[in-house]
């Protein structure tokens, strides 16, 4: 077994690996530290999957994986097995189950790129439609998105000029935040050459912040590299992204994640965004600045600072927890997460044949939303999720426009392989009820506690801090403990714990 130290977040407890970069393709070890610099789609995915088996991510990130093996012979090292992979796979330890372990916990799923429900549907859409035809449909995409974006901006002005009543900027807010965030969450998934190479910064990732829920930070990791390749399993941190919510009683919920978030919101992003830079940057050298992400982050800082200079804070206050809300149900109402099936009651939706079929599991697991019923003006009003189907089956096109456009030959070869292609869910009146109980009303959960502290420099981890194994669940009870857990809540969104 390779020999690696570790580095420890002392606000997360995130575990990162140190010592010589290794990454894991098909049970073989590869060092990818040169191939990076010159990767066709930037460099920022490889520093949050070191140490990780990122085989999902090779085989569906790519228009023709095939062509990226020779690529790979150049890079294979010795001295790593899949042993080797962070059993946490160097996230916060509060995404994932205390019992995880990406050793032996990872899914075992078919997407290779022959023979795979995948490789069909890949080959029928490259058939159908060129890298120049999707990019053309980005375009669109990219001029909707800046339009509404001035929309956005222009909105705060009337409103601070009193040209528009306050009424109408909470409508005009949450509409532009939940629709930009929609476009964010698309820049997330597409490729990004190193931000010195460009004139300006890719501020279209850093949109997917603009809800208030704050994902582009971790998005390209939590999102991006573990959600989609690994939906539903255990390595799927979007299982868990909200639950640190229900360990409070449901009476202190909307109030207790409601400050914090506005705590992320003020300070807590910007204090892990530092964390980050520090702790998890690669041992070869410092991390990207972000600029976008700071923008952003000014950007929200600068609402809501001119919204309380000119005596509109109750307009801001009341559009943030209406965004914030709807954009957190949104987030998980595209799964169905908020149901403890076991996974043979998942899987029955699936035709037999297809139920370790890597495609199969998105296509059939996934929901696409509607809204109003029109599936263009829908990918705004859902956050970019009125495709999603399509998108999580190919992840790598780069606009909802390219989703909505391939959609029809997704659905063709789905259904001559026998599988169904459901309905859009309502997402008013089908999902939003859904997580709405599950979130607000489920009774108390008992979640993995916050570390304490930092551990000691180069000693062991002392008692209450970092522990040696997975944080144990801890089931708070009584009122006074409730109200503690409450306050603690809200101060760890100030000092930026927790999503």
């Amino acid at each position: 077994m390779a020999d690696t130290l570790n580095r420890t977040s002392p606000i997360t407890g995130t575990v990162l690996p140190q010592g010589r970069p290794y990454w894991i393709v098909d049970g073989k070890a590869y060092d990818f530290t040169e191939w990076l610099k010159i990767h066709p789609g930037g460099s920022n995915w490889f520093g949050p999957s070191m140490g990780r088996d990122i085989s999902a991510v090779v085989h569906t990130y790519h228009r023709d994986p095939a062509k990226l093996q020779k690529f790979l012979a150049r890079y294979e090292i010795e001295g790593f097995t899949e042993k080797d992979i962070l059993p946490k796979l160097g996230v916060p330890p509060f995404l994932l189950d205390p019992d995880f372990d990406a050793t032996k916990d990872l899914p075992r799923l078919d997407f290779r790129d022959q023979g795979s429900l995948l490789a069909a549907i890949r080959t029928a859409v490259n058939a159908r439609f060129s890298k120049k035809d999707l990019r053309r449909y980005d375009r669109g995409f990219d001029l909707v998105t800046w339009l509404l974006v001035g929309a956005h901006l222009a909105t705060l002005v009337l409103l601070l000029t009193g040209v528009i009543p306050a009424w109408a900027f909470v409508v005009l807010q949450v509409v532009t935040r939940t629709s930009l965030a929609g476009a964010g969450h698309y820049h997330l998934h597409r490729r990004w050459r190193d931000q010195k190479k460009y004139a300006l910064p890719p501020l279209g990732k850093a949109l997917f912040d603009v809800n208030y829920v704050g994902t582009s930070l971790i998005g390209t990791d939590g999102h991006v590299l573990l959600h989609h390749p690994y939906m539903g399993s255990g390595a799927d941190v979007k299982k868990t992204f909200f639950d640190g919510m229900l360990r409070l009683h449901p009476v202190l919920r909307v109030p207790g994640y409601t400050l914090h978030k506005f705590g992320i919101c003020l300070s807590g992003l910007s204090l892990r965004a530092r964390e980050l830079a520090r702790f998890e940057a690669p041992k070869q050298g410092k991390a990207p600045l972000r600029i976008d992400f700071w923008i952003v982050r000014a950007l929200l800082l600068a609402e809501f600072v001119a919204c309380l200079a000119t005596g509109h804070i109750l307009a801001w206050a009341v559009q943030f927890v209406i965004t914030l809300w709807f954009n957190t149900f949104l987030v998980v109402a595209s799964h169905d997460f908020e149901d403890e099936k076991s996974e043979e009651e998942e899987l029955a939706v699936i035709p037999e044949r297809w139920r370790d079929d890597w495609a199969a599991r998105q296509i059939c697991l996934s929901y696409d939303l509607t809204v109003v019923g029109n599936r263009w003006i829908d990918l705004w009003l859902s956050a970019g999720l009125s495709p999603h189907r399509v998108h999580h089956v190919l992840p790598y096109q780069g606009s909802g426009f390219a989703n909505l456009a391939t959609e029809k030959t997704v659905r063709a070869v789905c259904e001559e392989n026998g599988i169904v292609w459901e309905r859009p869910r309502n997402l008013l009146f089908n999902r939003f009820p859904a997580v709405i109980r599950h979130y607000l009303f489920c009774p108390v959960k008992a979640l993995p506690r916050p570390p304490s502290g930092p551990p000691p420099a180069g000693g062991p981890p002392l008692p209450g801090r970092f522990p040696a194994g997975p944080m144990p669940p801890v089931q708070v009870r009584g009122v006074r403990g409730q109200l503690g857990e409450f306050l603690t809540y809200a101060w760890d969104g100030v000092r930026g714990f927790g999503v």
